[in-house]
């Protein structure tokens, strides 16, 4: 196996295990900001640490940019699928409050903005979609909108689709720095 994809597994298992810990302490809810966060920087490690570990092992032979940024590539995208699907096992089927959570607050933020059907008349006159339908039909359909775009399948994509862009754009700028900074004076 590449050392490429190997740092891409590495620092995945690196967040899986630090998600399972805030979720045993139980505090995954609390902490769910900072998790992002941690993944973002730990996706950018595995870029920048699986491509010096390749540029090392070839005796830091100058190549070209593509091909280097290939190598950063691999990590970040064997990093942002294995996260994306255990973000998917995860969020159906070991910890659904954060999803819970989410769904309620989007629910909330539904009735706050439509708090009766006074305001539901104000909105069909601008909205033609609602024209024939009742408040309750209309509330009932935002919620199930909520449940369907906070589903564990619609989580997998974004976080496969949001993952592999910062993984590509990351491999882009650390490919650039590694060349430019970091290894300019070796080979």
């Amino acid at each position: 196996m590449k050392t490429s994809v190997k740092i891409g597994f590495f620092f995945a298992l690196i967040w899986i295990i630090i998600t399972m810990i805030l979720f045993y302490a139980g505090i995954s809810k609390e902490s769910f900001n900072v998790g992002v966060l941690i993944n973002i920087f730990l996706l950018l490690c595995a870029i920048g640490v699986g491509l010096f570990l390749t540029k090392r092992e070839l005796n830091y032979e100058k190549g070209i940019f593509i091909e280097d940024f290939k190598f950063a590539a691999q990590s970040g995208i064997i990093y942002a699928v294995t996260i994306a699907a255990f973000v998917f096992l995860y969020h159906s089927k070991i910890d659904t409050s954060i999803r819970e959570a989410l769904i309620n607050n989007q629910i909330e933020a539904i009735h706050t903005q439509v708090p009766n059907s006074d305001v539901y008349e104000d909105l069909k006159k601008d909205d033609p979609t609602w024209k024939d339908k009742s408040y309750d039909d209309y509330i009932e359909n935002m919620e199930d909108q909520a449940r369907s775009m906070i589903s564990p399948t619609s989580v997998f994509v974004a976080h496969l689709m949001g993952l592999t862009f910062f993984a590509l754009f990351f491999s882009f700028f650390v490919t650039f720095v590694m060349r430019k900074v970091i290894l300019r004076n070796m080979s």
